[in-house]
């Protein structure tokens, strides 16, 4: 028998890096309706026409019709049938992959919001560690943290150095 040799796995995934937008000298007040109009944008993009969309819409048709067909089945105490059923809604289920398309529809908004960043003249950036750190000091929605990713989003020698190569 070989011995194979042993590789270790890391002990946690590589974390993703922090990234956020910005504009060189871009006024806060102007930073802030930017971000609320850009997010509104994703927020109520119509995504009833992606891909995602029409395969939830076909397994929710095809699991209302199993329901149907469960309650017929169950009134006259077909037990096989009733498992048979259950069965084929699993696998309606898991064949759907819902976080795989909840990730695609994820997607669409987030790129609705980063095409309105970007004809804002916005750019990407990824934040470096310590200012990873001090962004999570202040808690999530507090004018202290806006007021700190202002500052960095506002100065062009943070985009220069820190901007993302992809605008997505």
């Amino acid at each position: 028998m070989a011995a194979l040799p042993l590789t270790a796995l890391p002990a946690h995934p590589p974390k993703t890096p922090m990234v956020s937008w910005g504009k060189a000298g871009v006024a806060f007040d102007t930073y802030r309706a930017d971000a609320v109009e850009c997010g509104r944008a994703g927020h109520f993009r119509d995504v009833s026409d992606t891909e995602a969309a029409k395969v939830f819409r076909d397994a929710s048709r095809r699991l209302e019709d199993n329901e149907t067909a469960l309650g017929l089945a169950a009134q006259t105490g077909d037990l096989t049938r009733v498992g048979n059923i259950n069965a084929m809604s699993q696998q309606i289920i898991s064949g759907t992959r819902p976080r795989e398309r909840m990730r695609e529809v994820a997607g669409v908004l987030n790129d609705t919001v980063a095409a309105c960043l970007t004809q804002r003249g916005y750019v990407r950036f990824t934040l470096t560690e310590a200012q990873e750190k001090s962004l999570k000091a202040d808690p999530a929605g507090t004018e202290a943290r806006h007021h700190f990713l202002h500052a960095l989003a506002s100065d062009a020698k943070v985009l220069a150095v820190q901007a993302s190569a992809s605008a997505t």
